[in-house]
């Protein structure tokens, strides 16, 4: 053990060497010199999957049920409560407003569970809905709606009675992924065969479809954001391929879209991409991975205008910082790597701070200095 410890540690002197593209070894991982690990917080470690930020509250859903965190200290956040609902995967769809949380279990059952999360110390179940089999689901307008990412519309208006009232897809997807409610009532739809905006504003019903545009690929089309609400000049776009391995041509792909004549011409042009390669640890890329060489959720940062920092889970890649400049171009500028870890997603939970949500790890808290 001694003898590979010395080994890890001449190599990192050996990269730091030749530039600064790497700090040393920390507690958590290794990282870029612009990304500090501050801390770990393991509570749901083994399934965390993803979290929502909502008014200085960190809502994480795992593979065994959800967890609130307060987060007014940023640098420690403190668990308010959990609530264990049994084996569910992957279980990567949690959305609320605060008041109403939405966590959709795919497998084994297909179910939408509803709950109360208006005391953030005693969340409770108010409603059910089987024979939801949808990926992920989302609220719409407030929570009094939700879209589903193969179609499912549910009526929301008494969340302790969720009603199936519709189906916005048509019957004409091969897979769905994630729906994303980008402005009140305007949804982006990642999924195959396209990729399509949709406005609810009038019968959440019955949808109007406003641009759409086909996927780059036939492989799964995975999360997708339009910052500023729907304003900004760049979609942003994820394509997972999980349980690959090994990075190749075919995988872990993160693009941006053109977004500025959407209006007239009712859909979107792809701009530029960025694919991840293997590497050697040390350089801040593993060889190989369990969960695979695959983009997962994203979150850009706060300040995002045109163009800004995003950050990236990506598995056994860890915590990816992208930047987009004003024409769309991506370029990585950070990283961090954490020891044995898998993140599946990201939250900003100030300009600088970073929680990455990893299945193994749990919370690592992140902080940005490029």
């Amino acid at each position: 053990m001694g003898v590979c410890v010395r080994l890890l540690a001449v190599t990192v002197a050996v990269v730091l060497m030749a530039g600064p593209a790497v700090s040393a070894p920390s507690a958590g991982g290794l990282a870029s010199s612009n990304v500090e690990y501050v801390a770990s917080y393991p509570f749901d470690a083994g399934g965390a999957q993803l979290a929502r930020v909502v008014d200085g509250y960190l809502y994480l859903a795992g593979w065994r049920g959800f967890s609130i965190y307060d987060i007014g200290d940023p640098m420690f956040p403190k668990l308010v409560s959990t609530l264990p609902q049994g084996f569910s995967f992957p279980n990567e769809s949690l959305d609320t407003d605060g008041e109403i949380l939405l966590l959709q279990e795919q497998t084994p059952q297909g179910i939408l569970r509803v709950y109360d999360v208006g005391d953030k110390a005693a969340p409770a179940l108010v409603g059910e809905l089987p024979g939801v089999n949808d990926h992920t689901i989302e609220c719409v307008l407030h929570c009094t709606w939700a879209y589903g990412s193969s179609g499912a519309i549910v009526d929301l208006r008494d969340p302790t009675a969720p009603v199936l009232a519709g189906d916005w897809s048509g019957g004409a997807l091969t897979f769905g992924h994630t729906v994303n409610e980008v402005a009140p009532g305007i949804v982006l739809t990642t999924a195959l065969p396209h990729l399509q905006v949709l406005d609810a504003r009038g019968d959440p019903t019955r949808p109007r479809e406003l641009a759409l545009t086909p996927a780059p690929s036939d492989l799964v089309q995975g999360v997708s954001a339009w910052p500023r609400l729907a304003r900004d000049s760049f979609i942003l776009s994820a394509e997972e391929s999980s349980f690959t391995g090994r990075c190749d041509e075919q995988s872990s792909v993160f693009r941006t879209y053109d977004a500025t004549n959407w209006k007239k011409t009712h859909t979107f042009k792809a701009i530029d991409e960025l694919r991840l390669t293997n590497g050697t640890i040390v350089d801040g890329r593993p060889p190989a991975g369990v969960l695979g060489c695959s983009t997962h959720i994203f979150e850009e940062q706060p300040d995002f205008y045109d163009g800004g920092i995003v950050a990236l889970a990506h598995y056994e890649h860890g915590t990816r910082f992208l930047e987009v400049d004003g024409r769309g171009d991506i370029a990585e500028v950070g990283w961090f790597l954490p020891w044995g870890g898998q993140t599946s997603a990201v939250a900003w939970v100030t300009d600088d701070i970073v929680y990455a949500i990893d299945v193994a790890r749990g919370i690592d808290i992140l902080r940005f200095n490029g």
